[in-house]
């Protein structure tokens, strides 16, 4: 079962290793797979995970899909793309988005993955719905330990074998007595089924004699004669 994975609290400004304006909350998410494997994208379009970042005592979602589209819980102070670098050592080219978050407030991911502290910020390591992994880089926090929370299950694969046995089944009994209701006829096993097939066979000739001795063919003359003799009494007998 999915739980949380604790993964700091936001930074304090004045012990921030990181250039800061104040306290805030940057994340920045780097795909591990596909044609953008290792580059940071655009947090807007990892809404779906980033809502799993839980947010104060209240574990508020960093971000929600509502009736009207996406919102952000926290105000957005800084989007992702080309800004003016509002501190000295900060980027022209902002790889994340800021939300103004206090300092002290308590962070968690809610899902399965592993995190790794850094210095001054944590990665979250995990993969979205469809399986695929990603990275999620929480710039300006104090990170917490590392930790981590098993694996997604797979989904179960089911074992067919029982299920195409009992079909071919169905299909010989078919075969051999038509479709019938489960409900009206008593259910038999297959090897039942196939005894009764073979003694129905074996009366059908009793019934018919000379029919039935016609298929043993004797080259002894005495059972020659015994077997001629045989036909001649039921052919008498049967008129």
């Amino acid at each position: 079962m999915a739980g949380l994975i604790p993964i700091g609290s936001i930074a304090d400004p004045s012990k921030d290793p990181l250039p800061s304006t104040g306290a805030h909350l940057d994340p920045r998410v780097i795909p591990r797979f596909g044609s953008r494997a290792g580059k940071k994208i655009n947090p807007e379009e990892a809404r779906s995970l980033l809502q799993n970042v839980l947010v104060g005592p209240n574990q508020t979602p960093l971000v929600q899909q509502t009736k009207d589209g996406w919102k952000w819980n926290f105000p957005v102070t800084s989007k992702y793309g080309p800004r003016v670098a509002p501190t000295a050592g900060a980027s022209t080219f902002h790889e994340g988005i800021d939300l103004a978050i206090p300092t002290g407030t308590q962070l968690a991911y809610k899902g399965y993955g592993s995190f790794k502290p850094e210095q001054g910020y944590g990665v979250l390591s995990t993969t979205d719905a469809q399986g695929n992994p990603y990275d999620i880089q929480l710039l300006h926090t104090a990170p917490a330990k590392a930790a981590s929370i098993g694996t997604p299950p797979t989904p179960a694969t089911v074992n067919t074998s029982d299920a195409d046995k009992s079909r071919t089944e169905d299909i010989l009994k078919a075969f051999l007595y038509g479709a019938q209701s489960k409900e009206t006829k008593k259910e038999k096993t297959l090897q039942d089924e196939l005894k009764e097939q073979l003694l129905g066979s074996v009366l059908s000739q009793a019934l018919n004699p000379p029919s039935f001795l016609s298929s043993y063919n004797a080259t002894d003359p005495y059972m020659a004669g015994f077997n001629t003799g045989s036909k001649d009494f039921f052919a008498g007998l049967l008129g």
